[in-house]
Parts: structure tokens; C-alpha cells; sequence
């Protein structure tokens, strides 16, 4: 093999390695699984498991009883729905959590898909989301 294409080879091999660390380093944000991280969690878990599993929500909502629930929505598109070009072919899914605390534990769990209307509307006002109840 002449010492230009192996040049020219050595040099793609690389340009690929380093595109490929670049995009798996491209993800700055913590990646939120809803439907996993809602079916690990039981009742009884404490609050502290919750916040560590599932991080922050997107609300805190008081209820009447002295309890709190715990809101997250999740936006999720497929790859082929990221991108430019292919956005047509992809799909996206909505997702809700809510978990109802009282005393520092978890009494009940919810989780549903959404309608795209849906999520509309409870990301824009989370007061509309419905209360599940204990």
C-alpha cells in the first residue's frame, strides 16, 4: 500500500475516533426516564430515594392533607425526529409522573403517556394536571 493512501487512511481512522467521543460528550443535561424510574420506585420509599432517583420536579404541588405531590413531565423524541432532514420519519412521546408523599413517603404513583394536547397544556399550567388522589 503506497505511504499516501495509508496517510490518507490513518488520517480518516482518526477523524472518526474523534467524532465519535465528540458526539457521545455532546450530552450536558440529565436524561430522564420516567417509566423506569417510576417502576422502581414502591410505596413507603422516602422522599430523599425519590428526589435521588428521579432528581427535582418539574412541580411540588401542597395537598389539603398535608402531603405533596411530586410532578415531571417528559418530552421525548426519537432520533430521526431530532434530526433536520429525516424529522417527518421520527416519533415523540409525552410522558407524566406524579407522585403523592405523605410524611416523607411515597403513598401512590402515576404514570401516563399523554396526548400531545395534554402535555401542551400542563406544561404550560401545571396547576391543570389532575389529582390522582392517595
Amino acid at each position: 500500500m503506497p505511504a499516501v493512501y495509508r496517510r490518507t487512511l490513518t488520517l480518516g481512522l482518526i477523524m472518526l475516533i474523534l467524532l465519535t467521543v465528540a458526539a457521545c460528550a455532546g450530552r450536558t443535561h440529565q436524561v430522564r426516564h420516567l417509566a423506569s424510574d417510576v417502576g422502581m420506585l414502591e410505596r413507603g420509599d422516602h422522599q430523599e430515594e425519590v428526589l435521588a432517583m428521579m432528581g427535582p420536579p418539574d412541580q411540588r404541588r401542597t395537598l389539603a392533607d398535608g402531603g405533596a405531590q411530586l410532578i415531571y413531565l417528559e418530552h421525548r423524541k426519537s432520533r430521526m425526529k431530532r434530526s433536520l432532514l429525516f424529522r417527518w420519519l421520527g416519533h415523540e412521546d409525552f410522558h407524566l409522573a406524579v407522585v403523592t408523599l405523605h410524611d416523607g413517603r411515597v403513598s401512590n404513583l402515576v404514570y401516563r403517556l399523554l396526548s400531545p394536547e395534554e402535555f401542551r397544556n400542563y406544561r404550560t399550567d401545571l396547576s391543570k394536571v389532575p389529582d390522582f388522589g392517595p
